[in-house]
């Protein structure tokens, strides 16, 4: 397990491969997590496992809880957070999964954003912050 000192997130990798990558994820403190970006080549996909998650997709803001799954497709502007003072359990699963493992265990180990992001472009682009539509 891997964990974010900066925002508490905690991620276990169940699989990882260039084509897949699964992902437990803990979100431990109420408030984003990370800054709007996209995926340009990856779809995403979160399971809410246990609790309740925010999301704002394109600039539509939604809720899931446990068994319901949103789905982020590849290109698409978003940010999700934790909106309450409860854990929220996460399955994440990311298709292709690229190289998405190495650049998130090398943010949360301290390197550099800016650098990582010009090293990952295929993984994660940032956008400004996203409205509601």
């Amino acid at each position: 397990m891997i964990e974010n000192p900066r925002t508490g997130e905690q991620i276990e990798f169940e699989l990882r491969t260039a084509e897949w990558l699964v992902m437990l994820s803990t979100w431990t403190r109420p408030g984003r997590r990370a800054v709007p970006h996209l995926h340009p080549e990856m779809e995403e996909h979160f399971s809410v496992l246990e609790g309740r998650a925010a999301f704002r997709i394109d600039g539509v803001e939604t809720t899931a809880g446990a068994g319901q799954t949103i789905v982020v497709p590849a290109g698409t502007p978003h940010v999700a957070w934790n909106p309450t003072d409860a854990p929220v359990r996460l399955r994440i699963t990311m298709r292709p999964g690229l190289r998405w493992a190495e650049f998130t265990e090398r943010l949360f180990a301290g390197e550099d954003a800016g650098a990582l992001l010009h090293e990952f472009h295929r993984e994660v682009k940032l956008v400004p912050p996203l409205g509601k539509r």
